[in-house]
């Protein structure tokens, strides 16, 4: 389980991958931040948004060119998150 980028390895945690999973297998349908905490962390943890918020900015800065403007890791306002081309 790695990621490469231009032929470079990018080392992410386990929780990392398992978002970034489920965010690609959802082949760009938006997926709203109740429904990652569940898959990713479990039906049993209650992790808060804030935790979504936290590793959706790790993987931005491991995968994006520019943080700031996202192109991988997009947000959709008021729901949640999708992955762009």
């Amino acid at each position: 389980r790695e990621l490469r980028r231009g032929g470079q390895v990018i080392a992410l945690t386990p929780t990392e991958f398992r978002l970034l999973e489920y965010l690609a297998r959802a082949q760009g349908r938006a997926i709203a931040e109740p429904e990652l905490i569940q898959q990713v962390w479990g039906a049993y943890r209650q992790e808060e948004t804030a935790a979504v918020r936290r590793y959706i900015w790790m993987l931005r800065q491991k995968l994006e060119v520019d943080p700031a403007n996202p192109r991988y890791i997009l947000t959709v306002r008021g729901f949640g998150y999708r992955l762009g081309s």
